[in-house]
């Protein structure tokens, strides 16, 4: 029953739309309203007992020393720096406890190694539903402007839709969904890169993801996806034959890649012309606009309150000349809201689950090659990660509602393959060290 809950919530955090409850109080995403409905469900089996105890874990640890970083702000910039506390300055801190049920929810649950496979097996088909959806926007379908309004984030999404064709999906956000699909296409290479399931299937996936990434016309998913595959590939060595495998796919993939990008990025100018900016990267519009206009503000921000911030600060960092526009960089968002305290913690969300899933890699490096699928999302959730503290340079994971469930499920999951590996290879030392007396008195009775 765990291991289904875990399954459906990741396919939802990408399918369903935002639900909106009230215009008084922020929208939520449908994951988030499960929560609530997993712990009762939950609640119940423990009271019946067959569930045993949730065991606290290190994120709970990081939420509270974030919460409490959050009320130093808020206190801070009312009190000392004269800063108007609005009451949506206060939904910052019941939010920082999304990630800790999303990771808690995923790494109590246990999955096995089949739930693993079922887990990728299911979410392929939530992947191609937001491909499809994602290729209706490009081509212009008419069914999609009725749905269009449940997933957009409005605004600009809207009108880059409609002038540059720039496909959002079931994310709100084009370069949400870009970061998406690079998670996406890096999880299902390394499904076939390690033989996991039907690599056919896995392969069409995979493509269906590239072409929407693309489709979103995010330059800085293109960057991610360079750094995603380059994670999964550059490991292989020439020296083992086992590696050859890999370095044909990685060679085979480089023309396709490319052929990729040519086919669906030139049948759209207005797209060809976002990708061509890249030849020369520091004079890309938005960036030159983020450096010289926005992110001087926010650093001046920071500057006044380096150590606790200004808080999450709704009335006065979102209000007055240059400051109602989002400067596209979570940490530095972080750091002038919450000062460097509030920004060592919020990077422990991160780095905690890293170093788990870390330790897993090792372990798993000292086993022969059993559980794959467990090998599979150790290494596909430590690049998640990564590509994530990519991301946050220049977007954000962490307080985007569309991809912070996602993440931190697939973290949890990834988390408790690690211990998974690791427990497999206590058990294989234990056993290890129980056999050699024997061979030795045997040896020595010879």
């Amino acid at each position: 029953m765990a291991q289904a809950g875990v399954i459906v919530m990741i396919c939802v955090s990408i399918t369903a739309p935002a639900i909106v409850i009230s215009p008084s109080i922020p929208y939520f995403k449908a994951e988030q309203l499960l929560i609530p409905v997993v712990l009762a469900v939950y609640v119940w089996l423990l009271l019946a007992g067959v569930a045993r105890g949730i065991r606290l874990n290190g994120l709970f640890l990081v939420a509270l020393i974030y919460c409490i970083c959050i009320s130093i702000s808020i206190a801070y910039g009312a009190i000392i720096l004269g800063h108007p506390v609005d009451v949506r300055d206060y939904y910052d801190l019941p939010k920082v406890w999304l990630h800790v049920a999303f990771f808690t929810i995923a790494y109590e649950a246990e999955l096995s190694e089949s739930g693993l496979r079922r887990l990728l097996a299911w979410f392929s088909v939530a992947a191609l539903l937001v491909c499809f959806y994602a290729w209706a926007q490009f081509f212009n379908l008419g069914f999609t402007y009725k749905l269009n309004p449940y997933y957009s984030s409005g605004g600009q999404i809207d009108l880059a839709l409609q002038y540059a064709r720039r496909v959002y999906g079931t994310v709100g956000n084009a370069n949400a969904l870009g970061a998406l699909m690079t998670w996406c296409v890096v999880i299902f290479m390394l499904a076939i890169v390690m033989r996991i399931g039907n690599r056919v299937h896995y392969s069409l996936v995979a493509f269906a993801c590239l072409v929407t990434l693309i489709m979103t016309g995010s330059r800085y998913g293109i960057v991610t996806l360079t750094i995603g595959l380059l994670l999964i590939f550059a490991p292989t060595s020439l020296a083992s034959r086992r590696n050859l495998p890999k370095l044909a796919l990685a060679i085979l993939l480089i023309p396709m890649v490319v052929w990729t990008y040519l086919a669906v990025a030139g049948s759209n100018a207005r797209t060809i012309q976002r990708y061509q900016t890249l030849s020369n990267p520091l004079q890309v519009d938005s960036l030159r606009e983020r450096l010289d206009q926005l992110f001087p503000i926010a650093w001046a921000d920071f500057s006044k309150s380096p150590i606790v911030g200004h808080g999450p600060g709704k009335s006065f960092l979102w209000g007055g000349a240059g400051r109602g526009t989002y400067i596209d960089s979570e940490y530095l968002a972080v750091l002038r809201e919450l000062g460097i305290l509030g920004f060592l913690a919020y990077l422990a969300y991160y780095l905690y689950p890293l170093y788990l899933i870390r330790k897993g890699l090792r372990a798993a490096r000292c086993l022969d090659p059993r559980l794959p699928a467990n090998r599979m999302v150790l290494q596909a959730t430590f690049i998640m990660g990564v590509l994530a503290l990519i991301m946050n340079l220049g977007m954000g994971t962490f307080g985007t509602p569309f991809l912070n469930g996602f993440l931190w499920l697939w973290l949890g999951v990834g988390a408790r393959a690690a211990m998974t590996a690791r427990n497999l290879l206590s058990l294989s030392n234990a056993s290890l060290s129980e056999t050699r007396p024997l061979v030795t008195q045997k040896l020595s009775a010879t």
